[in-house]
C-alpha cells in the first residue's frame, strides 16, 4: 500500500506580503493600580476570524469570534492576570498572528520585535496529486501523514509520512495511485498545531 504513494518537488509559490498589516497595542492602568487595560488594534480583519488571549502554555484564556470587517478595535480588562507570559493569537485564513506581552508587577511590557507570523500550510488535490506547501520562517519540524480507505466508513490507514525539517519553503507533491480510489486524510503537524484536509478520490 505504501508504494502507492511518490514523492517528488512541486514549485510552488507563497507571498509573505500579505503578513505585514498594522497591529497597534497600548496599555493603561489607573493611578491605584485596581483597573489595568490593554487597548488592541488590528488592520484588515474579516467578519470571522478567531481572536484568543492565552498564556505561555498555550491555555486559553479569552476566545472572541470577530463579527465586522474593516479595522478591530477593543479593549481587555488583563487586572486578574497573575505574572507572566501571555499573548494575542489572531487566526486568519492564511496565517496566524502571535502579539506577545508580559505581566510583572502591575505593568505590561510588549516586545514588538518578538511578535510572530506562522503560516498554516496549504494542501490541495489536483489530478491525482496532492500538492503540500508551506512558508516555515523558523525552519522548524513539519511532519507530513496521509492516510487511505478503500470505504467510506473503513478505517483509515497510514499510507505515507514525511517529516522535513531546516526548511523556509516546504514544497511537496505526493501522487496517489488510479488503481486506489478512496477517501484520503492528510494531517500536518507543526508549530504545536495540527491540520487536517480530507480529499476523496
Amino acid at each position: 500500500m505504501k508504494n502507492i504513494i511518490t514523492l517528488s518537488i512541486c514549485l510552488l509559490v507563497m507571498t509573505t506580503s500579505f503578513a505585514t498589516n498594522y497591529t497597534d497595542i497600548s496599555f493603561s492602568k489607573k493611578g491605584d493600580g485596581s483597573k489595568m487595560e490593554i487597548i488592541l488594534t488590528l488592520s484588515d480583519v474579516k467578519a470571522g476570524q478567531e481572536l484568543y488571549i492565552k498564556d505561555e502554555n498555550g491555555v486559553i484564556l479569552y476566545n472572541q469570534t470577530i463579527q465586522k470587517s474593516g479595522i478591530y478595535n477593543s479593549k481587555f480588562d488583563i487586572s486578574a492576570l497573575p505574572d507572566g507570559n501571555y499573548h494575542f493569537e489572531h487566526d486568519k485564513d492564511a496565517y496566524t498572528k502571535l502579539i506577545p506581552f508580559t505581566v510583572d508587577n502591575g505593568e505590561v511590557n510588549f516586545a514588538k520585535a518578538k511578535e510572530k507570523v506562522i503560516y498554516k500550510p496549504i494542501v490541495r488535490l489536483k489530478n491525482d496529486f496532492i500538492y503540500v506547501s508551506k512558508l516555515d520562517l523558523e525552519k522548524k519540524n513539519v511532519k507530513i501523514n496521509i492516510y487511505y480507505s478503500a470505504k467510506d466508513k473503513g478505517e483509515l490507514k497510514l499510507v505515507h509520512s514525511d517529516e522535513i525539517s531546516n526548511t523556509i519553503k516546504i514544497e511537496r507533491a505526493y501522487r496517489l495511485s488510479e488503481l486506489h480510489k478512496g477517501n484520503y486524510k492528510v494531517i500536518i503537524e507543526s508549530d504545536g498545531k495540527s491540520y487536517i484536509e480530507n480529499f476523496k478520490i
